[in-house]
């Protein structure tokens, strides 16, 4: 008996994890606001979206050939660590020790000024990673989309933090209604259908190929005869 062969499980591309990582935005966008519909709003919705904007950039910076001891990669990873300790500090820490003076000081420091100088790592390397990605293919606007809509969030994130700075006393029935959130769920669903454009295309071509392939071959035991 033929062995039977092995299933060939390919390694997903940069557009597919894009799609993956946009999609993981929205949904965490639109949790975050039903939590606020329905009460005070809880951390885990910010986690699911931090964790999609930073699935988008490392897609988008570390996709296609890069050496690992070049002084690109050692920046894009310094700028990556940062950009981690930025977006999960505050939630570990929340989760560790919510009432602890080390919390109060961090939400205290927040509302200063200077608390927008802590997000330019994000917006750096939203556009870094954007630009670097553009650079390696022909450009498509489904490319621009794709790349481009993780600095739209980037710079959101920041709008968000300035807004909730000059406007503490507002209060809101539903998230949905502030425009910094408006413009993070527009820079992901921008995200979505530019790599989900992406994907289709992709598709598209892969099945072409096969069936102009599948058109031209011939048969080696037609030609013997």
């Amino acid at each position: 008996m033929a062995a039977r062969p092995a299933r060939n499980f390919r390694e997903p591309k940069a557009i597919e994890l894009l799609t993956f990582a946009y999609a993981l935005g929205v949904a965490g966008t639109l949790w975050d606001w039903r939590e606020h519909l329905l009460g005070p709003g809880t951390q885990p919705p910010h986690l699911v979206i931090d964790l999609g904007g930073l699935l988008v950039i490392s897609a988008l910076a570390f996709s296609g050939r890069i050496d690992l001891r070049s002084r690109t990669f050692i920046a894009l990873y310094v700028l990556l660590v940062l950009v981690v300790l930025v977006a999960f500090g505050p939630f570990v820490l929340m989760m560790a020790a919510p009432r602890s003076d080390l919390m109060a000081s961090l939400m205290h420091s927040m509302m200063s000024s200077g608390a927008l100088l802590v997000y330019l790592p994000l917006v750096l390397l939203a556009g870094w990673s954007a630009w670097r990605w553009l650079s390696q293919e022909p450009l498509h606007w489904w490319r621009l989309a794709a790349a481009f809509a993780i600095v739209v969030v980037a710079l959101a994130t920041v709008w968000d933090l300035y807004w909730h700075q000059t406007h503490p006393m507002e209060l809101r029935t539903s998230m949905a209604g502030l425009p910094p959130h408006q413009a993070i769920l527009a820079g992901f669903l921008i995200g979505l259908v530019g790599a989900g454009w992406g994907v289709a295309a992709a598709i598209n071509r892969a099945g072409f190929r096969t069936q102009t392939t599948g058109g031209t071959m011939e048969n080696p035991a037609s030609r013997s005869k």
